[in-house]
């Protein structure tokens, strides 16, 4: 086998072995370098903003624990394989080496002693409490890193004296927050101190932009932002109802709907109470009745000469009361209704339809379009709902541009791959050629050696065999000498063997010759 391949090499032409090692050298190269780029590892930030001395102190530690790295933003970040990210940080905070320490929470209570004052007390609590607020909101991922101040006054005997708490958020932001995520910071300081309220939180960044300032007002962007997500959820609602109703009639893209409205967010509560005076009913009554009768007189009267009352006649006394109490219950109603946010003050629909010039498509008439709409959305004409239907040329589908083809730089790859297979297809091509021509000129070759080796008819085999091969001239390469080698030895075994057929042959040649 050894021997097959071996002369098979040296069969093929040095240029075809130039055209086939280049080919296989380049595929190899390319598979080389897709390999690399498959297995290559993902490098993510370990630290980023580190100064000078930071970065210095990383990369030193990353070389001694033989990590690779990359150095980007002008050296001001550092990059590591994303599998060996967290044991890599890990190992250069535990060697004190990049980042900034977590603040201190609670741990800082654990070394007092019994005889700390109150003051120092109160001092290490609330600065454990700023600690553990700091981390909760390193957790976020928009956050690197956060910095929490409180005010917590002393407890006042009475409740108008007490002053309120208030905090201070200072936040370095990996990108700009959001309306959602500065009310989230808010809510998570003002339920974790007692007395705090998210009014009077104050929320900044290292730019040294307000996010969030005290007062009612502190956050109502982040619920005008809420808000406007909802009516614009509303209104793609309402627009994609309209657009399925359509879509039977004009098609796919033959309509285009806009839905805008106006919805109130305030919350509403009323109560009513109803007296009906007709439907009196007695629910309690009381009647009193007193009555005195008598005779005589108290024995008295004004003092006379002699010290002692005068004397005074008696006579009948009588004495009588009535009293009658009683107590109506009317039919009373108390009706309390509180209407949520969200209610539909107005809606106004627009709808442009093709009107078929261009495309073809059969319209249904504007009014009819109008009242399904007005149907489907249950639009009130004393509410102000309107709705307005116009019809436009729409271009035809079929003559839309093309898609974009794909930049160069997006097909390099792929042109890549089909040139190695195209120089790999076309050294196979090339060597099957030259051996295909190199296999048809043989004959001809011997043909024409052996006609100008004037062999003759009366000669014997064996000088014919020799006429031949002395003939054959010098080879001009070595594998042109295999060949011929083997070429010789079939001439002379034919001539042996077919000695008149030869004869036959050879006169055939020289006939046409002259």
């Amino acid at each position: 086998m050894k021997d097959r391949v071996n002369e098979l090499l040296r069969n093929i032409p040095v240029a075809h072995r130039v055209v086939v090692g280049v080919a296989v050298a380049a595929f190899l190269l390319l598979g080389f370098a897709f390999l690399r780029w498959v297995t290559a590892p993902t490098y993510t930030v370990l630290y980023s903003g580190l100064d000078d001395a930071g970065v210095s102190a990383a990369i030193g530690e990353l070389e001694t624990l033989g990590t690779p790295y990359r150095i980007e933003a002008g050296g001001s970040r550092i990059l590591v394989p994303r599998d060996q990210l967290y044991a890599t940080r890990a190992s250069l905070a535990g060697a004190g080496v990049g980042g900034e320490s977590a603040p201190q929470g609670y741990e800082l209570l654990d070394g007092q002693g019994l005889t700390v004052s109150d003051f120092r007390q109160r001092v290490d609590y609330q600065r454990a409490l700023e600690g553990e607020l700091a981390k909760t909101l390193q957790a976020m991922d928009a956050v690197k890193s956060a910095t929490v101040r409180l005010v917590m006054p002393e407890k006042q005997l009475f409740t108008d004296n007490q002053q309120p708490t208030t905090a201070s958020v200072l936040l370095d932001t990996a990108r700009p927050l959001n309306a959602e995520e500065v009310e989230t910071v808010t809510f998570l300081v003002s339920s974790s101190v007692e007395g705090l309220k998210h009014s009077d939180i104050t929320v900044a960044d290292v730019d040294g932009q307000v996010l969030a300032s005290p007062g009612e007002d502190g956050l109502m962007g982040a619920a005008s932002t809420r808000r406007q997500r909802q009516t614009r959820a509303f209104e793609e609602s309402l627009a994609g109802d309209v657009t399925r109703l359509l879509r039977s009639t004009v098609g796919d893209a033959g309509s285009s709907v806009v839905v805008r409205a106006e919805l109130d967010y305030d919350e509403r509560s009323s109560e009513r109470e109803t007296y009906e005076p007709d439907s009196a009913v007695a629910t309690r009554e009381q009647t009193i009745d007193e009555e005195y009768t008598g005779t005589g007189a108290v024995p008295g009267g004004i003092v006379g000469v002699d010290g002692g009352p005068l004397a005074m006649d008696g006579g009948e006394s009588e004495y009588r009361r009535d009293e009658a109490t009683r107590e109506f219950g009317v039919n009373r109603e108390v009706v309390r209704t509180t209407s949520a946010p969200g209610d539909v003050e107005k809606l106004s629909v627009a709808i442009v339809m093709d009107d078929g010039s261009l495309t073809g498509a059969t319209v249904p008439p504007m009014e009819e379009i109008e009242t399904l709409v007005a149907a489907a959305l249950g639009l009130d004409a004393e509410r102000g709902d309107e709705v307005a239907v116009s019809m436009l040329p729409f271009p035809d589908p079929a003559d839309a541009e093309e898609p974009l083809a794909p930049s160069l730089t997006e097909r390099l790859p792929e042109w890549i791959a089909l040139a190695v297979l195209f120089l790999i297809a076309l050294g196979l091509f090339v060597m099957t050629r030259k051996r295909d021509e190199k296999a048809d000129a043989l004959p001809a070759a011997v043909d024409e050696r052996l006609v100008w080796g004037q062999v003759r008819e009366e000669q014997p085999a064996a000088s014919l065999a020799d006429t031949a091969v002395l003939n054959l001239g010098a080879p001009d390469t070595l594998e042109e000498a295999s060949v011929r080698e083997q070429l010789t030895a079939s001439v002379t075994t034919l001539v042996e063997q077919q000695p008149e057929e030869i004869a036959v042959l050879l006169r055939s040649w020289l006939a046409d010759r002259r």
